[in-house]
């Protein structure tokens, strides 16, 4: 499929009014300072485990480490931090950030202090060639897509080219082999505007006839959306027909992401229950999607069942402490992960596991467990 991310509207900000407002307001300690100082007003989103927006008052009481990011991933707050200023239209500036997390998931903030350093010091002297600035990264293109496809909403703008192109493809007009020209922009807005234009009976048309690939990266974009029960029906529908031609990791991951906020909670857990009965149950790629996106649902004998399919997953005993590790960081899942370790039905496999992880971080080997 071709990666066609569409920036449209969205520019870099000028530095220079940044430098004259910051300068008369005194020292800079937070970005959400950093932005009003110049003038500009933003909207923070959250790009880890899905991307969403995440209310700009939160993220004040964040930054003045008054409250735990409530979605770490990888032991990071990863952002998407867009900002505009009124007097200027159509200038807009686009931070992608990691910000690191301590083990209460507080926000570290020296690198996020040496970020606004860096960008105080552009501010100062704006030609002057300063380098990347910290913490500041790249989102993979589906991230980078269904980011803009929101931004592009936030700011009242209108879609892009692409999405009036994949309308079209989702209709059946151009044909369900017709997808290699299609975009991922496109794809990405339908899912972000699943209200608006009847999207989400477009989506539930034609899943069943779209090839693996654009069907795998239109379940992806889902995982940020609530499926309504008519879509969820479809979607399981869907995935029984894949599976009986004979499904892999890839497409059971992409069904789960897209089923990991639907409305109908039942329909969530029996997902989960044949998935960790499928042949594909120890594939690294399926589990770290359900431990990643569907952390919510695995409670009791299902989250005994999702380790004890991790104990004995593709990729050995790094992916385990590195899933477990990442599951622990996440608010609320100590008790039923120790729970579950109480389990007379626990294996011995898992057991050892767990007792090997644990042995290695008292001796320091993980942060996010201790």
């Amino acid at each position: 499929m071709t990666v066609i991310v569409s920036v449209a509207g969205i520019s870099q900000l000028k530095t220079g009014k940044l430098r004259a407002k910051s300068a008369d307001k005194g020292q800079v300690v937070t970005i959400g300072e950093l932005v009003a100082n110049s003038g500009a007003q933003m909207r923070v989103f959250d790009l880890g485990r899905r991307i969403e927006e995440i209310p700009v008052d939160f993220f004040a009481r964040f930054e003045a480490l008054a409250e735990p990011y409530p979605v770490p991933y990888l032991k990071q707050a990863w952002l998407g931090i867009l900002s505009w200023n009124p007097d200027e239209p159509g200038q807009h500036n686009i931070w992608f950030l990691k910000l690191p997390l301590d083990e209460q998931n507080i926000l570290q903030p020296g690198p996020r202090d040496a970020f606004l350093q860096h960008w105080l010091q552009v501010a100062a002297a704006p030609k002057k060639q300063h380098g990347e600035a910290p913490c500041s990264y790249k989102p993979d293109a589906n991230r980078m897509a269904y980011f803009h496809a929101l931004a592009l909403r936030a700011l009242g703008q209108d879609a892009t080219q692409y999405y009036s192109t994949a309308r079209a493809y989702l209709s059946g007009d151009m044909g369900w082999d017709k997808w290699q020209q299609l975009g991922l922009q496109g794809l990405a807005e339908v899912v972000a505007r699943l209200d608006e234009d009847h999207n989400s009976l477009l989506v539930q048309n034609a899943l069943p006839h779209m090839p693996k690939v654009p069907r795998n990266a239109l379940l992806g974009f889902l995982e940020s959306q609530q499926p309504g029960q008519a879509l969820t029906t479809v979607i399981n529908d869907t995935l029984s027909k894949v599976v009986a031609e004979g499904a892999d990791a890839a497409d059971l991951a992409a069904f789960a992401r897209a089923l990991s906020q639907s409305v109908n909670a039942d329909q969530r857990i029996l997902l989960l229950q044949a998935l960790l009965q499928h042949p594909a149950k120890h594939s690294i790629e399926l589990l770290a999607a359900l431990g990643s996106r569907c952390w919510r649902d695995l409670r009791g004998n299902l989250l005994l069942n999702y380790l004890e399919c991790l104990a004995r997953n593709d990729q050995g005993e790094g992916a385990f402490n590195a899933l477990v590790g990442d599951l622990l960081s996440l608010p609320g899942m100590r008790p039923h992960f120790m729970a579950v370790l109480g389990s007379p039905e626990r294996s011995d496999e898992l057991v050892a596991a767990v007792e090997k992880l644990f042995s290695m971080v008292r001796t320091g080997g993980n942060g996010a467990l201790q």
